[in-house]
């Protein structure tokens, strides 16, 4: 089964809906903006694997300028484009980005999302190393393949078991959500070694994005728990958590 870094079902909207994007690009911007400081909001932002957009279009009154990359075009994107004249949009995979994106040329890149779709995810932690400047800044997110619960399609086990049978069997069940059982995750040792690989210092920021969550508008018990989550209990956990939020940093030099 093809992997791509891409939410691409033909239509206007990501298959699993477009509501409250807005939220989450504010979520994002306020965690950055929590680990980094209000100047991380200056330069250029790369979003890479955008999808339709609605993440790019949100954040763009509120940075530089910012480029959205996704491997196929979007019906959204002329539109999105036309209200913010500091956001463009390119089609490309990961293997087109060295044509797209020039070497050192981004200060903030977002990675939300994405590694778990691409067929090669240390070639895409490459690319995003490779994009930034030195002392940039990456918002990386993705799920945890410990998570009993397969994040796109809301089934336990499923991710853990053989793919082909797997889809096999509740296809024949008649699931519809199946569609979305094309996601490879990792689990935490294999995807921090990926990228300190690849030359980043990282540190976790799942209570950071909890808590810049919660201050835009998104509740629950799960985001209230994580934002009160001590620093030592975040490093112990992280292994056991649904899903990653890393804040990666490219050195200087």
């Amino acid at each position: 089964m093809g992997r791509e870094m891409s939410e691409y079902d033909g239509g206007t909207d990501p298959r699993w809906g477009a509501t409250g994007r807005d939220v989450k690009a504010l979520a994002i911007l306020g965690t950055l903006r929590a680990e980094s400081g209000d100047c991380i909001v200056e330069g250029q932002w790369l979003d890479l694997g955008c999808g339709s957009g609605l993440i790019a279009s949100s954040l763009a009154p509120h940075v530089g300028a910012i480029q959205g990359v996704d491997p196929e075009p979007w019906s959204r994107w002329p539109r999105l484009q036309a209200v913010n004249a500091n956001l463009r949009f390119d089609v490309g995979s990961v293997d087109d980005l060295s044509s797209l994106v020039p070497d050192a040329s981004i200060d903030v890149a977002l990675c939300n999302q994405v590694y778990e779709h691409v067929p090669d995810p240390a070639a895409l932690v490459g690319e995003l190393h490779r994009v930034l400047k030195p002392g940039g800044t990456c918002y990386f997110a993705g799920p945890n393949l410990l998570w009993p619960i397969e994040p796109h399609v809301h089934l336990p086990f499923v991710h853990w078991l053989p793919r082909a049978p797997v889809i096999r069997f509740l296809s024949a069940m008649g699931v519809s959500r199946i569609r979305g059982l094309d996601a490879w995750s990792l689990d935490a040792w294999r995807l921090r070694a990926l990228l300190r690989d690849a030359g980043f210092e990282l540190e976790s920021a799942f209570p950071a994005r909890a808590r810049a969550g919660i201050a835009v508008g998104e509740a629950g018990l799960a985001a209230r728990l994580a934002a009160k989550m001590p620093a030592w209990l975040e490093h112990l956990m992280l292994p056991l958590l649904p899903g990653f939020v890393f804040i990666l940093r490219k050195p200087h030099g």
